[in-house]
Protein backbone atom coordinates (compact mmCIF):
# COMPACT_ATOMS: atom_id res chain seq x y z
CA UNK A 1 0.00 0.00 0.00
CA UNK A 2 2.90 1.94 0.68
CA UNK A 3 4.30 1.92 -2.82
CA UNK A 4 0.83 2.93 -4.56
CA UNK A 5 1.49 6.26 -2.31
CA UNK A 6 4.68 6.66 -3.52
CA UNK A 7 3.55 6.10 -7.23
CA UNK A 8 1.14 8.80 -6.89
CA UNK A 9 3.54 11.20 -4.93
CA UNK A 10 6.12 10.77 -7.95
CA UNK A 11 3.68 11.38 -10.13
CA UNK A 12 2.05 14.43 -8.89
CA UNK A 13 5.97 15.65 -8.43
CA UNK A 14 6.37 15.13 -12.13
CA UNK A 15 3.03 16.66 -13.26
CA UNK A 16 4.27 19.63 -11.43
CA UNK A 17 7.18 19.56 -13.79
CA UNK A 18 5.43 19.30 -16.91
CA UNK A 19 2.11 20.99 -16.49
CA UNK A 20 1.72 24.15 -18.51
CA UNK A 21 2.17 27.73 -17.25
CA UNK A 22 0.31 30.96 -18.22
CA UNK A 23 2.97 31.89 -20.46
CA UNK A 24 3.09 28.58 -22.22
CA UNK A 25 -0.79 28.38 -22.52
CA UNK A 26 -0.76 32.25 -24.36
CA UNK A 27 1.94 31.32 -26.84
CA UNK A 28 0.41 28.11 -28.10
CA UNK A 29 -1.65 28.05 -31.60
CA UNK A 30 -5.51 26.98 -31.65
CA UNK A 31 -4.70 23.69 -32.46
CA UNK A 32 -2.03 23.35 -30.02
CA UNK A 33 -4.43 24.47 -27.70
CA UNK A 34 -7.50 22.29 -28.06
CA UNK A 35 -5.14 19.51 -28.07
CA UNK A 36 -3.82 20.20 -24.77
CA UNK A 37 -7.19 21.01 -23.09
CA UNK A 38 -8.50 17.26 -24.54
CA UNK A 39 -5.16 15.72 -23.10
CA UNK A 40 -5.64 17.39 -19.54
CA UNK A 41 -9.16 16.44 -19.17
CA UNK A 42 -7.79 12.93 -20.38
CA UNK A 43 -5.50 13.20 -17.01
CA UNK A 44 -8.29 14.74 -14.98
CA UNK A 45 -10.52 11.68 -15.28
CA UNK A 46 -8.21 9.52 -14.73
CA UNK A 47 -6.91 11.61 -11.57
CA UNK A 48 -10.97 11.82 -10.63
CA UNK A 49 -11.33 8.14 -10.56
CA UNK A 50 -8.65 6.74 -8.19
CA UNK A 51 -9.59 9.55 -6.30
CA UNK A 52 -13.31 8.49 -6.56
CA UNK A 53 -12.22 5.28 -5.76
CA UNK A 54 -10.43 6.37 -2.41
CA UNK A 55 -13.77 8.38 -1.38
CA UNK A 56 -15.95 5.30 -1.47
CA UNK A 57 -13.72 3.55 0.75
CA UNK A 58 -13.62 6.22 2.67
CA UNK A 59 -17.12 6.26 3.15
CA UNK A 60 -17.58 2.98 3.66
CA UNK A 61 -15.04 3.07 6.75
CA UNK A 62 -16.71 5.55 7.81
CA UNK A 63 -20.35 3.76 7.97
CA UNK A 64 -22.46 4.96 10.77
CA UNK A 65 -22.52 1.32 12.61
CA UNK A 66 -19.24 1.55 13.03
CA UNK A 67 -19.36 3.91 15.91
CA UNK A 68 -16.61 5.96 17.10
CA UNK A 69 -14.39 3.36 15.71
CA UNK A 70 -15.12 4.70 12.03
CA UNK A 71 -12.27 6.51 10.45
CA UNK A 72 -14.28 9.55 10.06
CA UNK A 73 -15.25 9.91 13.96
CA UNK A 74 -11.06 8.89 14.85
CA UNK A 75 -10.39 11.87 12.05
CA UNK A 76 -12.32 14.43 14.07
CA UNK A 77 -15.97 14.69 11.50
CA UNK A 78 -18.82 12.61 11.28
CA UNK A 79 -18.96 11.15 8.30
CA UNK A 80 -16.91 9.96 4.93
CA UNK A 81 -18.18 12.64 2.81
CA UNK A 82 -16.78 14.98 5.49
CA UNK A 83 -13.75 13.71 5.28
CA UNK A 84 -13.03 13.50 1.83
CA UNK A 85 -14.12 17.54 1.78
CA UNK A 86 -11.78 18.28 4.37
CA UNK A 87 -9.02 16.31 3.08
CA UNK A 88 -9.63 17.54 -0.66
CA UNK A 89 -10.96 21.14 0.26
CA UNK A 90 -13.85 20.74 -2.04
CA UNK A 91 -16.73 21.52 -1.75
CA UNK A 92 -19.85 19.05 0.06
CA UNK A 93 -21.45 18.53 -3.03
CA UNK A 94 -18.18 17.41 -5.22
CA UNK A 95 -17.65 15.37 -2.45
CA UNK A 96 -20.77 13.23 -2.45
CA UNK A 97 -20.08 12.74 -5.92
CA UNK A 98 -16.73 11.67 -5.62
CA UNK A 99 -17.95 8.49 -3.24
CA UNK A 100 -21.06 8.07 -5.77
CA UNK A 101 -18.22 7.78 -8.61
CA UNK A 102 -16.36 5.76 -6.80
CA UNK A 103 -19.26 2.93 -5.95
CA UNK A 104 -19.87 2.99 -9.53
CA UNK A 105 -16.22 2.08 -10.59
CA UNK A 106 -16.39 -0.51 -7.61
CA UNK A 107 -19.40 -1.60 -9.64
CA UNK A 108 -18.00 -1.67 -13.12
CA UNK A 109 -15.37 -3.63 -11.36
CA UNK A 110 -17.40 -6.86 -9.76
CA UNK A 111 -19.68 -7.02 -13.01
CA UNK A 112 -16.59 -6.78 -15.63
CA UNK A 113 -13.06 -6.71 -14.16
CA UNK A 114 -10.60 -4.35 -16.39
CA UNK A 115 -8.55 -7.22 -18.06
CA UNK A 116 -4.61 -5.90 -17.83
CA UNK A 117 -2.17 -5.52 -20.31
CA UNK A 118 1.55 -6.72 -20.04
CA UNK A 119 2.73 -3.75 -18.40
CA UNK A 120 0.20 -4.35 -15.89
CA UNK A 121 -2.06 -1.62 -17.17
CA UNK A 122 -5.71 -1.89 -17.32
CA UNK A 123 -7.30 -0.95 -20.91
CA UNK A 124 -10.29 -1.43 -23.01
CA UNK A 125 -11.88 -4.62 -22.01
CA UNK A 126 -14.05 -4.56 -25.77
CA UNK A 127 -15.48 -2.17 -28.00
CA UNK A 128 -17.70 0.55 -27.15
CA UNK A 129 -20.83 -1.11 -27.95
CA UNK A 130 -24.51 -0.61 -26.85
CA UNK A 131 -24.61 -4.47 -27.23
CA UNK A 132 -21.41 -5.41 -24.73
CA UNK A 133 -22.93 -3.21 -21.64
CA UNK A 134 -26.70 -4.71 -22.45
CA UNK A 135 -24.93 -8.26 -22.07
CA UNK A 136 -23.54 -6.77 -18.70
CA UNK A 137 -24.80 -9.01 -15.45
CA UNK A 138 -25.57 -7.07 -12.68
CA UNK A 139 -28.16 -4.55 -11.09
CA UNK A 140 -29.60 -2.01 -13.54
CA UNK A 141 -26.95 0.38 -13.32
CA UNK A 142 -24.09 -1.96 -14.17
CA UNK A 143 -24.38 -0.87 -17.73
CA UNK A 144 -23.63 3.26 -16.83
CA UNK A 145 -21.09 2.41 -14.62
CA UNK A 146 -18.57 0.04 -16.99
CA UNK A 147 -19.57 3.03 -19.43
CA UNK A 148 -17.88 5.49 -16.88
CA UNK A 149 -14.92 3.00 -16.33
CA UNK A 150 -14.21 2.12 -19.81
CA UNK A 151 -14.41 6.13 -20.27
CA UNK A 152 -17.51 5.54 -22.74
CA UNK A 153 -19.11 8.21 -20.63
CA UNK A 154 -17.59 11.31 -19.05
CA UNK A 155 -17.89 10.68 -14.97
CA UNK A 156 -20.47 13.87 -14.69
CA UNK A 157 -22.49 12.63 -17.52
CA UNK A 158 -22.56 9.08 -15.88
CA UNK A 159 -23.49 10.35 -12.56
CA UNK A 160 -26.32 12.94 -14.38
CA UNK A 161 -28.09 10.10 -15.55
CA UNK A 162 -27.65 7.82 -12.55
CA UNK A 163 -29.26 10.37 -10.00
CA UNK A 164 -31.50 11.38 -13.07
CA UNK A 165 -33.31 8.30 -12.80
CA UNK A 166 -32.74 7.61 -9.49
CA UNK A 167 -33.71 4.17 -8.23
CA UNK A 168 -36.53 2.05 -9.73
CA UNK A 169 -39.92 1.31 -7.38
CA UNK A 170 -41.38 -2.27 -7.56
CA UNK A 171 -43.68 -1.68 -10.56
CA UNK A 172 -47.00 -4.02 -11.11
CA UNK A 173 -44.74 -6.96 -12.47
CA UNK A 174 -42.31 -6.87 -9.15
CA UNK A 175 -38.66 -5.82 -8.89
CA UNK A 176 -37.20 -7.53 -11.82
CA UNK A 177 -39.74 -5.11 -13.98
CA UNK A 178 -38.49 -2.13 -12.76
CA UNK A 179 -35.17 -3.03 -12.94
CA UNK A 180 -35.23 -4.33 -16.64
CA UNK A 181 -36.74 -1.03 -17.43
CA UNK A 182 -34.91 1.16 -15.60
CA UNK A 183 -31.92 -1.07 -17.50
CA UNK A 184 -33.27 0.00 -20.67
CA UNK A 185 -33.85 3.61 -20.10
CA UNK A 186 -29.76 3.62 -18.56
CA UNK A 187 -28.84 2.50 -22.04
CA UNK A 188 -31.15 4.44 -23.75
CA UNK A 189 -29.59 7.44 -23.06
CA UNK A 190 -25.90 5.96 -22.72
CA UNK A 191 -27.00 5.96 -26.80
CA UNK A 192 -28.08 9.32 -26.37
CA UNK A 193 -25.03 10.93 -24.80
CA UNK A 194 -23.22 9.08 -27.60
CA UNK A 195 -25.17 10.44 -30.53
CA UNK A 196 -25.84 13.48 -29.05
CA UNK A 197 -23.14 15.00 -27.30
CA UNK A 198 -25.10 15.10 -24.20
CA UNK A 199 -23.59 17.48 -21.34
CA UNK A 200 -24.50 16.88 -18.22
CA UNK A 201 -27.04 18.94 -17.33
CA UNK A 202 -28.67 18.08 -20.69
CA UNK A 203 -27.80 14.04 -19.65
CA UNK A 204 -29.93 14.86 -15.94
CA UNK A 205 -32.62 16.46 -17.44
CA UNK A 206 -33.30 13.58 -20.19
CA UNK A 207 -32.89 10.99 -17.28
CA UNK A 208 -35.16 13.16 -15.35
CA UNK A 209 -37.81 13.30 -18.43
CA UNK A 210 -37.50 9.66 -18.65
CA UNK A 211 -38.17 8.56 -15.05
CA UNK A 212 -40.97 10.45 -14.84
CA UNK A 213 -42.31 8.54 -17.74
CA UNK A 214 -41.43 5.31 -16.05
CA UNK A 215 -42.48 6.22 -12.71
CA UNK A 216 -45.92 8.48 -13.23
CA UNK A 217 -46.82 8.30 -9.34
CA UNK A 218 -43.02 9.41 -8.88
CA UNK A 219 -43.61 12.53 -11.67
CA UNK A 220 -46.87 13.54 -9.98
CA UNK A 221 -45.23 13.36 -6.33
CA UNK A 222 -42.18 15.42 -7.11
CA UNK A 223 -44.71 18.18 -8.77
CA UNK A 224 -46.47 18.18 -6.08
CA UNK A 225 -43.35 18.57 -3.56
CA UNK A 226 -41.92 21.35 -5.79
CA UNK A 227 -44.94 23.12 -5.49
CA UNK A 228 -45.41 22.43 -2.15
CA UNK A 229 -41.77 24.34 -1.20
CA UNK A 230 -43.48 27.59 -3.07
CA UNK A 231 -42.74 30.41 -0.91
CA UNK A 232 -42.57 34.37 -1.00
CA UNK A 233 -40.39 36.06 2.10
CA UNK A 234 -40.00 39.62 2.76
CA UNK A 235 -37.22 40.61 4.56
CA UNK A 236 -36.42 44.49 5.53
CA UNK A 237 -33.32 45.17 5.13
CA UNK A 238 -31.56 47.84 7.80
CA UNK A 239 -30.55 50.15 5.27
CA UNK A 240 -34.87 50.62 4.39
CA UNK A 241 -34.46 48.01 1.33
CA UNK A 242 -37.11 45.42 0.87
CA UNK A 243 -36.48 41.68 -0.36
CA UNK A 244 -38.43 39.70 -1.96
CA UNK A 245 -37.24 36.32 -1.86
CA UNK A 246 -39.89 34.34 -3.90
CA UNK A 247 -39.75 30.45 -4.87
CA UNK A 248 -41.99 29.11 -7.42
CA UNK A 249 -42.64 25.87 -9.37
CA UNK A 250 -41.71 25.11 -12.85
CA UNK A 251 -45.13 26.22 -14.20
CA UNK A 252 -45.63 29.02 -12.41
CA UNK A 253 -42.50 30.09 -13.36
CA UNK A 254 -43.10 29.89 -17.03
CA UNK A 255 -46.24 31.97 -16.64
CA UNK A 256 -43.89 34.59 -14.81
CA UNK A 257 -40.44 34.32 -16.96
CA UNK A 258 -41.84 34.47 -20.51
CA UNK A 259 -42.96 37.87 -20.76
CA UNK A 260 -40.49 39.14 -18.08
CA UNK A 261 -38.14 37.56 -21.12
CA UNK A 262 -39.51 38.21 -23.91
CA UNK A 263 -40.37 42.17 -22.85
CA UNK A 264 -36.37 42.43 -22.05
CA UNK A 265 -35.37 39.66 -25.25
CA UNK A 266 -32.75 42.21 -26.42
CA UNK A 267 -31.03 42.57 -23.25
CA UNK A 268 -31.12 39.11 -22.09
CA UNK A 269 -30.17 37.45 -25.54
CA UNK A 270 -33.10 36.79 -26.80
CA UNK A 271 -35.09 37.04 -30.86
CA UNK A 272 -34.39 39.78 -33.10
CA UNK A 273 -37.86 42.61 -32.72
CA UNK A 274 -39.39 43.12 -36.13
CA UNK A 275 -41.58 46.26 -35.96
CA UNK A 276 -40.24 49.69 -36.09
CA UNK A 277 -41.96 49.88 -32.89
CA UNK A 278 -40.22 47.10 -31.29
CA UNK A 279 -36.83 47.96 -33.12
CA UNK A 280 -36.89 50.92 -31.15
CA UNK A 281 -37.84 49.68 -27.92
CA UNK A 282 -34.71 47.65 -28.58
CA UNK A 283 -32.58 50.16 -29.04
CA UNK A 284 -34.09 51.80 -26.15
CA UNK A 285 -33.26 48.73 -23.96
CA UNK A 286 -29.49 48.51 -25.32
CA UNK A 287 -28.66 52.00 -24.39
CA UNK A 288 -30.34 51.86 -21.18
CA UNK A 289 -27.64 52.62 -18.19
CA UNK A 290 -29.53 50.43 -16.03
CA UNK A 291 -28.42 46.88 -15.20
CA UNK A 292 -29.59 43.61 -16.54
CA UNK A 293 -30.92 42.77 -13.28
CA UNK A 294 -32.45 46.25 -12.19
CA UNK A 295 -34.11 46.03 -15.77
CA UNK A 296 -35.68 42.70 -14.48
CA UNK A 297 -36.81 44.22 -11.10
CA UNK A 298 -38.48 47.22 -12.88
CA UNK A 299 -40.26 45.01 -15.29
CA UNK A 300 -41.65 42.81 -12.46
CA UNK A 301 -42.58 45.22 -10.33
CA UNK A 302 -44.30 47.24 -13.20
CA UNK A 303 -46.21 43.89 -14.58
CA UNK A 304 -46.85 42.76 -10.86
CA UNK A 305 -48.31 46.04 -10.36
CA UNK A 306 -50.04 46.75 -14.24
CA UNK A 307 -50.86 43.35 -14.88
CA UNK A 308 -49.81 41.67 -17.81
CA UNK A 309 -52.90 41.04 -19.31
CA UNK A 310 -53.88 44.06 -21.38
CA UNK A 311 -50.57 45.44 -20.89
CA UNK A 312 -49.85 46.04 -24.53
CA UNK A 313 -46.15 46.45 -23.73
CA UNK A 314 -45.42 42.48 -24.97
CA UNK A 315 -45.37 43.30 -29.16
CA UNK A 316 -45.95 39.91 -31.71
CA UNK A 317 -43.95 38.63 -34.15
CA UNK A 318 -44.64 40.32 -37.57
CA UNK A 319 -42.12 39.97 -40.19
CA UNK A 320 -42.13 43.93 -41.91
CA UNK A 321 -38.50 44.14 -42.47
CA UNK A 322 -37.13 43.79 -45.93
CA UNK A 323 -33.98 43.02 -47.31
CA UNK A 324 -33.11 43.62 -50.51
CA UNK A 325 -30.47 41.56 -52.37
CA UNK A 326 -29.37 40.62 -56.03
CA UNK A 327 -29.99 37.55 -57.89
CA UNK A 328 -26.09 37.17 -58.03
CA UNK A 329 -24.76 38.26 -54.43
CA UNK A 330 -28.10 35.80 -53.37
CA UNK A 331 -25.98 32.66 -55.24
CA UNK A 332 -22.60 34.00 -54.18
CA UNK A 333 -24.03 33.56 -50.37
CA UNK A 334 -25.52 30.03 -51.22
CA UNK A 335 -22.12 29.10 -52.65
CA UNK A 336 -20.34 30.20 -49.57
CA UNK A 337 -22.68 28.61 -47.64
CA UNK A 338 -22.01 25.53 -50.18
CA UNK A 339 -18.68 26.09 -49.74
CA UNK A 340 -18.50 26.47 -45.69
CA UNK A 341 -19.87 23.09 -45.54
CA UNK A 342 -17.67 21.64 -47.51
CA UNK A 343 -14.85 22.34 -44.73
CA UNK A 344 -13.57 25.53 -47.31
CA UNK A 345 -13.64 29.31 -46.58
CA UNK A 346 -15.32 31.21 -48.98
CA UNK A 347 -13.38 34.39 -50.17
CA UNK A 348 -16.78 36.46 -50.51
CA UNK A 349 -19.83 36.02 -49.07
CA UNK A 350 -22.65 37.94 -50.78
CA UNK A 351 -23.94 41.54 -49.41
CA UNK A 352 -27.69 42.75 -48.88
CA UNK A 353 -29.53 45.92 -47.78
CA UNK A 354 -32.19 46.79 -45.30
CA UNK A 355 -34.49 49.38 -45.52
CA UNK A 356 -33.12 53.03 -44.62
CA UNK A 357 -29.43 51.61 -43.87
CA UNK A 358 -26.58 52.68 -45.72
CA UNK A 359 -24.66 49.51 -43.94
CA UNK A 360 -24.73 46.14 -45.98
CA UNK A 361 -25.14 43.05 -43.99
CA UNK A 362 -23.67 39.98 -45.09
CA UNK A 363 -24.70 36.58 -47.16
CA UNK A 364 -24.41 34.13 -43.96
CA UNK A 365 -26.74 37.17 -42.29
CA UNK A 366 -29.59 36.96 -45.24
CA UNK A 367 -29.71 33.50 -45.28
CA UNK A 368 -30.54 33.37 -41.63
CA UNK A 369 -33.27 35.97 -41.96
CA UNK A 370 -34.75 34.22 -44.92
CA UNK A 371 -34.35 31.04 -42.67
CA UNK A 372 -36.27 32.46 -39.81
CA UNK A 373 -38.92 34.04 -41.66
CA UNK A 374 -38.63 37.23 -39.35
CA UNK A 375 -37.97 38.83 -42.55
CA UNK A 376 -39.26 39.50 -46.13
CA UNK A 377 -36.34 39.39 -49.15
CA UNK A 378 -36.87 40.80 -52.56
CA UNK A 379 -34.43 39.61 -55.51
CA UNK A 380 -33.29 41.73 -57.99
CA UNK A 381 -31.79 40.47 -61.11
CA UNK A 382 -28.90 42.90 -62.03
CA UNK A 383 -30.63 45.51 -63.96
CA UNK A 384 -32.33 46.48 -60.92
CA UNK A 385 -35.66 44.81 -61.76
CA UNK A 386 -37.35 43.34 -58.64
CA UNK A 387 -37.80 38.95 -59.85
CA UNK A 388 -39.45 37.74 -56.62
CA UNK A 389 -40.99 38.88 -53.03
CA UNK A 390 -40.29 35.67 -50.45
CA UNK A 391 -44.07 35.13 -49.49
CA UNK A 392 -45.83 34.64 -46.32
CA UNK A 393 -45.63 31.28 -46.58
CA UNK A 394 -42.56 30.44 -46.35
CA UNK A 395 -42.38 31.46 -42.99
CA UNK A 396 -43.24 29.42 -39.57
CA UNK A 397 -46.72 30.33 -38.90
CA UNK A 398 -47.85 31.14 -35.23
CA UNK A 399 -49.62 27.41 -34.51
CA UNK A 400 -46.42 25.73 -36.28
CA UNK A 401 -44.42 27.96 -33.90
CA UNK A 402 -45.98 26.76 -30.95
CA UNK A 403 -45.89 23.37 -32.25
CA UNK A 404 -42.44 23.43 -32.72
CA UNK A 405 -41.43 24.85 -29.05
CA UNK A 406 -43.64 21.62 -27.43
CA UNK A 407 -41.81 19.10 -29.71
CA UNK A 408 -38.33 20.82 -29.42
CA UNK A 409 -38.33 22.36 -25.68
CA UNK A 410 -36.18 25.17 -27.26
CA UNK A 411 -32.91 25.31 -28.74
CA UNK A 412 -31.98 22.04 -29.83
CA UNK A 413 -28.21 22.98 -29.79
CA UNK A 414 -26.53 20.64 -27.12
CA UNK A 415 -25.65 22.14 -23.97
CA UNK A 416 -27.90 25.62 -24.88
CA UNK A 417 -30.33 26.21 -22.46
CA UNK A 418 -32.51 29.15 -24.11
CA UNK A 419 -36.09 28.45 -23.97
CA UNK A 420 -38.48 28.38 -27.08
CA UNK A 421 -39.61 32.02 -26.62
CA UNK A 422 -35.91 33.14 -27.10
CA UNK A 423 -35.64 30.83 -30.57
CA UNK A 424 -36.37 31.37 -34.11
CA UNK A 425 -37.65 28.72 -36.89
CA UNK A 426 -34.68 27.28 -38.78
CA UNK A 427 -35.63 26.07 -42.20
CA UNK A 428 -33.16 22.49 -42.77
CA UNK A 429 -33.99 22.79 -46.24
CA UNK A 430 -33.01 26.30 -47.00
CA UNK A 431 -35.56 28.50 -48.61
CA UNK A 432 -32.58 30.40 -50.60
CA UNK A 433 -31.55 27.02 -52.45
CA UNK A 434 -33.70 26.89 -54.99
CA UNK A 435 -37.80 26.39 -55.23
CA UNK A 436 -37.72 22.83 -54.37
CA UNK A 437 -37.25 24.00 -51.02
CA UNK A 438 -40.50 26.36 -51.09
CA UNK A 439 -42.17 24.69 -47.92
CA UNK A 440 -43.02 25.20 -45.12
CA UNK A 441 -43.77 22.06 -42.95
CA UNK A 442 -43.44 21.95 -39.15
CA UNK A 443 -41.17 18.80 -39.59
CA UNK A 444 -38.93 20.61 -41.77
CA UNK A 445 -37.94 22.63 -38.95
CA UNK A 446 -36.11 23.20 -35.96
CA UNK A 447 -35.89 25.61 -33.11
CA UNK A 448 -32.17 27.60 -32.82
CA UNK A 449 -31.68 30.58 -30.73
CA UNK A 450 -30.74 33.47 -32.38
CA UNK A 451 -26.98 33.08 -31.89
CA UNK A 452 -26.82 29.38 -32.59
CA UNK A 453 -28.91 30.42 -35.89
CA UNK A 454 -26.49 32.65 -37.03
CA UNK A 455 -23.36 30.66 -35.79
CA UNK A 456 -24.97 27.38 -38.23
CA UNK A 457 -24.62 29.72 -41.34
CA UNK A 458 -21.63 30.77 -40.71
CA UNK A 459 -19.30 28.18 -39.66
CA UNK A 460 -20.75 25.66 -42.72
CA UNK A 461 -23.10 23.75 -40.41
CA UNK A 462 -26.69 21.68 -41.51
CA UNK A 463 -28.99 19.82 -39.77
CA UNK A 464 -30.83 16.95 -41.74
CA UNK A 465 -33.54 14.73 -40.79
CA UNK A 466 -33.91 10.86 -40.64
CA UNK A 467 -37.49 9.93 -39.87
CA UNK A 468 -38.21 12.13 -36.91
CA UNK A 469 -35.07 12.49 -35.41
CA UNK A 470 -32.44 15.45 -36.66
CA UNK A 471 -28.73 15.47 -36.46
CA UNK A 472 -26.36 18.12 -36.30
CA UNK A 473 -23.36 17.90 -39.10
CA UNK A 474 -20.75 20.49 -39.16
CA UNK A 475 -17.77 20.22 -41.25
CA UNK A 476 -15.40 17.50 -40.90
CA UNK A 477 -17.04 16.12 -37.66
CA UNK A 478 -19.34 13.27 -36.68
CA UNK A 479 -22.97 13.80 -37.14
CA UNK A 480 -24.68 14.73 -33.68
CA UNK A 481 -28.09 14.06 -32.75
CA UNK A 482 -29.55 16.84 -31.72
CA UNK A 483 -32.32 15.41 -28.81
CA UNK A 484 -35.57 17.51 -28.02
CA UNK A 485 -35.76 18.68 -24.52
CA UNK A 486 -39.54 18.86 -23.96
CA UNK A 487 -40.86 16.45 -21.43
CA UNK A 488 -43.61 15.09 -24.23
CA UNK A 489 -40.58 14.26 -27.05
CA UNK A 490 -39.03 12.21 -24.22
CA UNK A 491 -41.81 10.38 -23.65
CA UNK A 492 -42.91 9.67 -27.52
CA UNK A 493 -39.23 8.52 -27.73
CA UNK A 494 -39.21 6.13 -25.11
CA UNK A 495 -42.44 4.45 -26.39
CA UNK A 496 -41.44 4.45 -30.09
CA UNK A 497 -38.17 3.02 -29.19
CA UNK A 498 -40.02 0.68 -27.03
CA UNK A 499 -42.56 -0.40 -29.51
CA UNK A 500 -39.51 -0.83 -32.13
CA UNK A 501 -37.82 -2.93 -29.55
CA UNK A 502 -41.15 -5.12 -29.20
CA UNK A 503 -41.32 -5.41 -32.90
CA UNK A 504 -37.61 -6.79 -33.20
CA UNK A 505 -38.26 -9.47 -30.65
Amino acid sequence: MIEIVSRVQELADLADSALPRAGEVAGLADSSETQLLVALSALRARVDASLSLVAADIERKSARELGAAGLARRSGVKTGIELVQKLTGVSRADAARAVRTGEMFETAEAVAPAPVSAANEPHDPQPRTLAALAALAGAWDAPIAVAIRNQWLSIDQGDALRRGLGSPRAAAGGDAVADAQWRDAGLRLIELCWDGDLTPEDAKKHATQLRSVLDREWAAGNAERLREQRSLRRVVRADGMVKYDLLVDPLTDAEIWTPLFRHLAPRLGGPRFMTAEEQARAAELEADARSNEQLLADAFTGFLIAGVSGSGVVGAYVPTVNIAVSSTDLRTAVKADEMRRNGQRPESDGIGWLDGRPEPITGAQILTAICSGDHLATLFDDTGQALDVTRHERTFSARQRKAMALRDGGCLIPGCTMPPTACEGHHIFPWSHGPQNHRTETRDGVLLCRFHHLNLHNQGGRIERRGSDYWLHWPRQAPIRLVPKHGVAAQLRHARETEHDDDAA
